[in-house]
Formats: structure tokens, C-alpha cells, sequence
């Protein structure tokens, strides 16, 4: 009798999982350096910092118009719905209003914010603030972008 039970649970156990929706999911992140119209080298520069639960990334440097791009497995499965990545942003005109922000999180609301598919979320910096790129597609599936203003740039020193 106690062999027939845990057939039977192991069963139970293997349709509630293939019935459940996929735990990961690929993600993707993007950080632009798209500040111009300066004269100095030291204005234009980006300089980042960014980390997960995980893995810290250390601090990066952006020249204009490069990028730096990270892909990964997110968990998304409740209750381990946690990864989530930060970063910190200095440029010749300061710093992002919060200290810390938070470019990706694996939560359905911030993943709405990044846009169509909400996987891919990409930041962009520009001579007067620190912007998300929101991925949109028209009516006929083209993908376009949309930026939105999140932070001016303040000094804090």
C-alpha cells in the first residue's frame, strides 16, 4: 500500500508539472550611452555599476554611443520570482536621482514597464537624464521605442 502511495504521488507530482507554466525565461538587459552635444571628453563618458542577487559586475566605463548588453535565466516561478538587477549611474552631469536603480526585475509590473514581451529592458542615457526604452510594436508587429524620462541628473557630492 505504501508503494502504490508514492507511485501515485510521483505520478501527481510529474502532471502538475508539466501542466505548470515554464519556471525561466531568458532576459535581457541593456545599458546605451546616447549623451551628445558636448565639449569635453569627461562629460560624456558613463560610468555604471550594476549587480544581481547573484553576481556583482563591477564598474564599467561607457564611451558615447557604446552599449553594454547582459543576457540570462530568470526564475519566475512563485515563490522564487528574484532575480533582479541594480545599478548605479555617474556621468559629467551627476547622478540618477535614486542612488540605486533597478533596470530588470523578473516581477510581471516591472517587466510591463520595459514593454512588448517585458524580457528585454533597455536604459539610456542622454545629455539630460537617464531614460527607459520601452519596446512597443504597431499594428502591423514592427518593433519601435519609446523613451521615457525616469531620472534627471543631480549632483550629490
Amino acid at each position: 500500500m505504501g508503494r502504490n502511495q508514492g507511485w501515485c504521488l510521483f505520478v501527481a507530482a510529474a502532471v502538475v508539472a508539466a501542466l505548470l507554466p515554464s519556471s525561466t525565461m531568458a532576459g535581457r538587459l541593456e545599458l546605451k550611452n546616447e549623451i551628445s552635444g558636448v565639449t569635453g571628453v569627461r562629460k560624456l563618458k558613463l560610468s555604471v555599476r550594476c549587480w544581481s542577487n547573484e553576481d556583482d559586475l563591477g564598474w564599467d566605463t561607457l564611451k558615447p554611443m557604446q552599449s553594454r548588453v547582459w543576457k540570462f535565466t530568470t526564475m519566475n516561478m512563485w515563490p522564487f520570482q528574484k532575480t533582479e538587477f541594480r545599478c548605479q549611474f555617474r556621468s559629467g552631469f551627476g547622478t540618477t536621482s535614486q542612488d540605486v536603480v533597478t533596470v530588470f526585475s523578473v516581477q510581471s509590473g516591472f517587466r510591463k514597464e520595459c514593454g512588448d514581451g517585458g524580457d528585454e529592458c533597455i536604459w539610456v542615457a542622454k545629455r539630460d537624464g537617464f531614460y527607459q526604452r520601452r519596446i512597443v510594436r504597431d499594428e502591423n508587429g514592427r518593433k519601435s521605442f519609446v523613451d521615457i524620462l525616469k531620472s534627471k541628473w543631480v549632483w550629490k557630492w
